[in-house]
């Protein structure tokens, strides 16, 4: 997945402060619908040249929601959670080669990129605002499907999607102003992501980038009115020291068995261009010590230990392609700098991890992968549960992903 995007806005959001203000009215909840023209990105110099297209469309529709103000409320400068519905229209993406790759000989039509219906939430932050104008940023994710993924039968060039289901990503920039009580419009900057997590192939992820404009509706007897940000908060934040062992489960498919079936395997063989790969287990133990410094983030360092079941499949693949002395090992370890968002009992985790030791084979390190790997996850703590907290992440090599798993944390406090 393309995470640059997310990792420096959720950087800002770290260092944005609150706006004052003396009186403003907040809507509770609002209806909000946009559109967003878009060109889908090419990231890599491959897809350059086989996208012969890159047009794209969506629409959303979206209910606002501004909670009961509190001590995170007024932390984040009076934040909107959004729940909606999009619809990419990404036909006008279209895909093809021209010529022979290696085994993969062209074919006689265009492929497509599918069209997506997403179920996303979005947290949306103002950093300015006054009576008429409000400026502020949104990161969101959610569960994207569409009918129409790579396939042997009318869609082999497309690349960039190979499942059904997909996660969604999205971030952007956004300026509102009220035309009326219960009206504004919206404009800005809006990049969006649909992948699997390297849990099916192909996965080179849609990303695209675009403006959008849009238009709220936000019923003015459902407001709130601010008179300061002054006041004190109810409850003082303490800063603390504390520990985070971390238990992850999850798998991948091997980005070596689609090179080797697309590029590398006569035509005249059933394996050739297939659609269906091995799902590998992935496993991870992660220990990190952290200080939590504002009630709204924290910092620290740690150690990650991952194992991997397909270690032993990608060397048979170095020796079928003649690399011959390549390391192979399913374990891997690593020290991480980990940063957290938290707003309330969610949290936003970032990592970045520098191998200590890893032996992936020949394409580790010509050019698949660095030395350094990036995590990004969304998780929940249960108060009732000691603060146990659960979640998702995807680990990544240079934005691109490389495994996803569900996790499970044990925090204790120093």
């Amino acid at each position: 997945m393309n995470k640059v995007l997310l990792i420096l806005l959720f950087y800002f959001s770290t260092i944005a402060s609150a706006e004052e203000f003396d009186s403003i009215s907040i809507p509770q909840t609002g209806i909000e619908i946009r559109y967003v023209p878009a060109q889908t990105l090419c990231l890599d110099k491959e897809s350059r040249i086989w996208t012969k297209t890159k047009e794209t469309h969506a629409i959303a529709a979206q209910l606002n929601i501004t909670p009961i103000e509190n001590d995170f409320v007024r932390d984040y400068n009076y934040p909107t959670f959004s729940v909606g519905l999009r619809y990419n229209l990404n036909h006008g993406t279209t895909m093809h080669k021209d010529n022979s790759l290696g085994e993969a000989h062209p074919v006689d039509y265009t492929s497509k990129l599918g069209n997506f219906l997403t179920l996303y939430a979005t947290f949306n932050r103002p950093i300015y605002r006054n009576k008429h104008w409000q400026w502020g940023y949104y990161l969101g994710t959610g569960l994207g499907y569409t009918s129409l993924k790579y396939n042997q039968i009318n869609n082999i060039d497309n690349e960039y999607i190979g499942s059904h289901l997909n996660i969604f990503f999205t971030a952007g920039l956004y300026g509102q102003y009220k035309v009326a009580k219960e009206w504004s419009v919206k404009a800005g900057l809006d990049f969006s992501h649909h992948s699997n997590g390297a849990t099916a192939r192909p996965n080179k992820g849609a990303n695209y980038l675009g403006p959008f404009i849009g238009a709220t509706y936000e019923p003015e007897q459902l407001t709130t009115k601010i008179v300061s940000q002054h006041k004190p908060y109810s409850k003082p934040f303490q800063k603390y020291w504390f520990t985070e062992l971390t238990l992850g489960i999850g798998g991948k498919t091997l980005l070596e068995d689609w090179l080797q079936t697309q590029f590398n395997t006569p035509k005249e063989q059933p394996e050739y261009r297939k659609e269906n790969f091995t799902f590998y287990g992935a496993y991870s133990i992660h220990a990190h010590l952290l200080y939590r410094y504002a009630r709204r983030w924290a910092s620290g360092l740690g150690f990650g230990l991952f194992y991997g079941d397909y270690a032993r499949w990608i060397a048979r693949y170095d020796e079928a392609n003649g690399h011959i002395g390549e390391k192979h090992s399913p374990w891997s370890a690593s020290i991480e700098a980990r940063h957290e968002t938290f707003y309330g009992n969610l949290s936003v985790r970032v990592s970045l991890g520098y191998y200590l030791y890893r032996h992936m084979g020949y394409k580790s390190h010509n050019g698949l992968e660095k030395p350094y790997h990036e995590q990004v996850g969304l998780f929940y703590s249960f108060p009732k549960l000691k603060n146990l907290t659960l979640g998702f992440s995807v680990n990544a090599h240079s934005t691109k992903a490389d495994f996803t798993e569900l996790q499970i944390t044990m925090p204790v406090r120093l």
